[in-house]
């Protein structure tokens, strides 16, 4: 360059006026398209500006919503886990109830026991409390069917909000997409404007502009373009992580909603089937509580009565032996009440009869004459009858 300088400063020294008049204005005319090309790469920059700010101020709205989000989330689920502390509570006072309950009714057997050693007026009062202890089995299948249906009602409620929560969710997700549409659309438009005035000052920076100039002002787009591919994919990122989290939150609500109802499904079978049992120890207690309905097992119960054991049953069959006709008569006098007072705790306990079991009762010898006249096979003939009442009572109703 000092070389070239040098020639060039010699050169002029020698050449004409003419000459260096000429070499002036051609080094004015390359100052003014250098200070050209100056100005349109300042346009340029000063044109991307407000572009990166409506990106930068976007992004900002966007996690502003996620921590909003975030927290709205948060409070449902201490919602949620309040309301199965007040359940698992809830639980814990039927159980506590149940096994009072259950003293209860070692007490009353203790009671029933007691009364075995009275007389008939003892008896009638055992068969009375039966009843009662019957009433109170009926009521408790009654609270667990009730407590049935109402575990029911929760697990649909709790279905109902997780189906609620995902809609929700699905909303926002679709909300986040259209705004994400919204601003890659506007990036698109001032790229496209960005990109007329590129051109434009390309056409003109053409002459004046130097090949490295060129390279710098590539790279530089590049650069930029690298910057925007990069935001966007942050963006699809951050949303496939929301979708993804609404995803799981709704999955552990529909888990927890499916545990309930199988929890309260448990619970009410246990309820049953614990009601159903007392019940039939009930029935079998009343019934022993009526005494003996054999005279020759009144007659053992009697005497081996404070033995504790210490008589054998051969001890016994030998002193009945000895037991005269008008005693024997007095034994059989009082099985028969005895029986009696059995048969009765039996149909306390016995259900009512359906309307279509009375139907039949009236009406099944008659269909099965009928039947019987047209095969001689008696199991066909059974069939055809109640097939044909069957048919009958559902015409009638």
């Amino acid at each position: 360059m000092n070389t070239l300088r040098v020639v060039r400063a010699s050169a002029a020294a020698f050449a004409p006026a003419a000459v260096m008049q000429v070499r002036a204005a051609s080094k004015a005319a390359a100052v003014k398209k250098v200070s050209a090309g100056k100005k349109v790469a300042t346009k340029k920059v000063s044109a991307k500006k407000p572009a990166a700010k409506k990106v930068v101020a976007a992004k900002k709205v966007q996690a502003k919503k996620a921590v909003k989000k975030t927290a709205v989330k948060k409070v449902v689920a201490k919602k949620v886990a309040k309301k199965a502390a007040k359940k698992t509570a809830a639980v814990k006072k039927a159980a506590a109830k149940r096994v009072k309950a259950a003293k209860a009714a070692k007490t009353a057997a203790k009671k029933a026991k007691a009364a075995k050693k009275q007389a008939a007026v003892a008896k009638r009062a055992d068969a009375k409390k039966a009843r009662a202890a019957k009433k109170a089995a009926a009521k408790k299948a009654k609270a667990a069917k009730v407590a049935k249906k109402a575990a029911a009602k929760k697990a649909k409620i709790a279905k109902k909000q997780a189906a609620v929560a995902k809609k929700a969710e699905a909303k926002k997700a679709k909300a986040a997409k259209k705004k994400a549409a919204v601003l890659k659309k506007k990036a698109a438009a001032a790229k496209k404007a960005a990109a007329k005035k590129a051109k434009l000052a390309k056409l003109k920076a053409k002459k004046a502009a130097s090949p490295a100039k060129k390279r710098a002002l590539a790279a530089k787009k590049a650069k930029a373009a690298a910057q925007k591919k990069a935001a966007l994919a942050r963006k699809r990122a951050a949303a496939k992580k929301n979708k993804l989290a609404a995803q799981k939150k709704a999955a552990t609500l529909r888990k927890k909603a499916a545990l309930a109802k199988r929890k309260a499904a448990v619970q009410a079978k246990k309820a049953k089937l614990a009601a159903k049992r007392k019940a039939v120890a009930d029935k079998k207690k009343a019934i022993k509580a009526a005494g003996a309905s054999n005279p020759y097992s009144l007659f053992v119960a009697k005497t081996t009565k404070g033995t504790k054991g210490k008589m054998s049953l051969k001890d016994v069959a030998a002193k009945w032996k000895n037991v005269s006709s008008a005693e024997k008569a007095q034994y059989a006098a009082e099985a028969k009440k005895n029986n009696a007072e059995r048969q009765k705790v039996k149909a306390s306990y016995k259900k009512a009869p359906t309307k279509y079991a009375l139907y039949v009762k009236q009406n099944f010898a008659a269909a099965y004459a009928a039947a019987a006249r047209t095969t001689s096979d008696r199991r066909q003939a059974f069939t055809v009858a109640t097939k044909a009442l069957s048919a009958k009572y559902k015409s009638s109703q």
